[in-house]
């Protein structure tokens, strides 16, 4: 967090459990006063229940959640996030089905909470190349959240994702500010959409994508919530933690100063 304030960063990024475990070695007045006196708070947290294997593993797990819940609730975390895959090994309306079920246990504990729930999907054609194409795009994201609870499931918008699904800025302006959980941005190669990687992405600012397009769709949509970098390129961890984040920062700060 002293990393990021210094970079110019207002907020952060992290899993739910990892707010949860920091509270517990110190205290959440401790955190709240760190948070305040660094200038950088929490904004957004990662779902760490695992959904998508056995039931044991998915009990095991919801049992945790309202503790952790309560903990990131008092800390001014305003939801939690988590992304589906996009291909499936098994029939895909029994898949579903799966998700729908153990999802809607977890929005539910969120929501007793205060907190939001926050889906990804994802689009590169190239993560869907083996088992049976699933969710991959904000149509079949919505439709899910809507099975789910849309009280208190909604999306978590990623530029890259939203980039090669096909989507496009009017897709954006057809959502409403609620149904907007979360947002991440990032940048795209240059070079046919359908061949992208999903994780070989760059700074914003540095790719194809029309962000400054993205950026407005959300403004005119009335999103008033975070917006969280995230990309995945070798260099930037060769690089080191320290200018890693200020290139991040700087570009991104670039990026929405019409915003801020």
């Amino acid at each position: 967090m002293r990393l990021a304030a210094r970079c110019g960063f207002s907020c952060v990024e992290a899993g739910a459990d990892h707010w949860a475990e920091w509270a517990k070695r110190k205290s959440v007045e401790y955190i709240r006063e760190f948070c305040l006196a660094e200038g950088c708070l929490i904004g957004h947290a990662g779902l760490f229940v695992n959904f998508r294997e056995d039931e044991v593993t998915f009990e095991t797990d919801l049992v945790r959640l309202p503790g952790v819940c309560a903990v990131n609730r008092k800390l001014g975390v305003r939801g939690m996030s988590t992304w589906i895959r996009p291909s499936c090994a098994e029939d895909p309306v029994e898949h579903r089905l799966m998700h729908v079920l153990r999802l809607r246990r977890v929005a539910s504990v969120l929501k007793d909470h205060g907190l939001r729930l926050g889906l990804e999907f994802v689009g590169p054609k190239t993560s869907r190349a083996e088992g049976q194409p699933f969710i991959h795009d904000m149509r079949g994201i919505l439709s899910l959240c809507d099975d789910i609870d849309p009280g208190v499931c909604g999306l978590l918008l990623d530029s890259y994702h939203w980039y090669t699904s096909g989507a496009t800025v009017e897709d954006i302006h057809s959502l409403k500010s609620r149904q907007v959980v979360h947002v991440h941005i990032n940048d795209a190669h240059p070079g046919p959409v359908d061949s992208l990687i999903d994780m070989k992405r760059l700074l914003p600012g540095d790719g194809v994508i029309d962000l400054p397009g993205f950026l407005r769709g959300l403004e005119e949509i009335g999103y008033m919530g975070p917006v969280s970098v995230e990309t995945f390129d070798p260099r930037l961890r060769d690089l080191g933690p320290e200018e890693a984040a200020k290139q991040a920062g700087r570009k991104l700060i670039r990026l929405m100063q019409p915003y801020l």
